[in-house]
């Protein structure tokens, strides 16, 4: 428990640094841009959080795992023959999706709107990159170097963002546009992506370097795509909203909702801290077979969790005005969609542990098939909330969905593990 609180002491530093970088950039960008032009900035980076997991074929998910389990039985050609088989696939993936991404811009956005086109298309071009990125974070993470790998994604690329957007406005002036903030974004994550394949690098066993690769490749393909599945469901559950909203009510209402999706993230942020340094631990305590160290672990960070959460949650719901205020004076009509998504995100927090714990142990189908449910149920609700209710819509929408899923994946983990992942697990056995 000790070295699970270090690495999450080391993954909570991390986010808290990525959060304070992307929140300055967001406010320059918003300031800099206003509703709309920041709008179509947060539409356009929501594409790539969702393009990019398709464009990995689930890998980054399985990566985390098999390799952690691989190191354990110390079956070293195995890392090495996932590793290659892993990027080889997602490249070519990466290649098609943001082909056909260009491609079907051209005729459903170009002649609308010329910028967010061009946007779209800057960010499909850095499709691979960001797969190719994600699969070099998963791998770090199955070798247990959690904080190392996640430096260049969460410490170093919004740091270089937040000085390019600097750049670029000191130069351009009034000229500066969403297109040239996509592009920063584009540059920062090649650069990073430099980076995370030399940290990889180092921190690969010699044995793996020197062992001949041997290959499961159905097999791995198998057990890759419920990852990519459910991880797709979850963008498409973080970010429906936000892409129904710019398509539903305008950019400009897709850019007064981010900073309402960034204060609520706040509230689970010990829990997205936890989740990094806990998964491998969790799939080697159920390979051993320890399920009273697993329900120990798990009902301890339930409780650590559930109390940041709820700190994180009052003091939003008591600042919330001024909160969007930062943002400036047109962000403040999300302020009741920021107080649902608010609550919603506590309540979260008591079965946000479940769907990791499914995916780690080997039970990934049934997150899988819940999540499906639940991506249904999400998008219905926008679907038919904002028309009527705008942001507020999408606040309900994203916040019953994600309880749902959440009270769902609680019980298939009690039904086929035998713990609970939350609170009230604490002291069983």
């Amino acid at each position: 428990m000790n070295r699970l609180l270090k690495r999450a002491a080391g993954t909570l530093g991390l986010r808290l640094s990525y959060t304070l970088f992307t929140f300055l950039t967001s406010i320059v960008l918003a300031r800099l841009l206003g509703p709309t032009g920041f709008g179509t900035y947060t539409y356009t980076i929501s594409w790539s959080y969702l393009l990019a997991i398709p464009a990995t074929l689930g890998f980054d998910g399985l990566l985390g795992r098999e390799i952690a389990v691989y190191h354990t039985k110390f079956a070293w050609r195995y890392i090495g023959g996932l590793l290659r088989w892993a990027n080889t696939l997602a490249f070519i993936s990466a290649i098609i999706i943001a082909t056909g991404g260009i491609l079907l811009s051209l005729y459903m956005i170009r002649p609308s709107d010329p910028q967010l086109f061009i946007c779209l298309c800057v960010i499909m071009a850095a499709l691979p990159v960001l797969a190719l990125r994600n699969i070099r974070r998963a791998s770090m993470r199955g070798l247990h170097q959690i904080v190392l790998g996640l430096c260049p994604e969460m410490l170093i690329a919004p740091v270089l963002l937040l000085v390019f957007v600097g750049i670029a406005v000191a130069r351009l002036g009034e000229e500066f546009t969403a297109v040239w903030a996509v592009g920063a974004y584009t540059l920062a994550t090649v650069i990073t992506l430099i980076i995370s394949a030399s940290l990889l690098d180092r921190s690969l066993p010699f044995n793996v370097k020197t062992a001949i690769p041997s290959y499961q490749r159905l097999d791995w393909l198998k057990q890759a795509w419920p990852f990519m599945f459910l991880e797709s469901i979850h963008v498409v559950n973080a970010r429906a909203d936000v892409l129904m909203l710019g398509q539903l009510n305008g950019l400009d209402a897709a850019g007064i909702y981010a900073p309402v999706n960034r204060g609520a993230q706040l509230i689970i942020f010990i829990l997205m801290a936890f989740n990094g340094p806990l998964s491998p631990t969790i799939a080697s305590l159920y390979a051993e077979g320890k399920r009273q160290e697993l329900q120990k672990i798990l009902s301890k960070t339930a409780r650590v969790c559930l109390l940041v959460s709820a700190i994180a949650t009052v003091v939003l719901l008591g600042f919330g005005q001024q909160y969007l205020t930062v943002f400036g004076p047109e962000f403040v009509k999300g302020l009741s969609s920021l107080q649902i998504r608010c609550v919603g995100q506590l309540l979260h927090a008591l079965v946000g542990l479940a769907p990791m714990v499914l995916s780690m142990t080997g039970h990934t189908r049934f997150t899988a098939a819940t999540s499906l449910m639940t991506a249904v149920l999400n998008i219905a609700l926008n679907f038919l909330l904002i028309p009527r209710y705008g942001i507020n819509g999408a606040a309900i929408a994203t916040t019953t969905s994600i309880l749902v899923s959440g009270i769902v994946n609680t019980v298939w983990v009690y039904v086929k593990i035998g713990v609970h992942p939350n609170i009230f697990g604490f002291g069983s056995s």
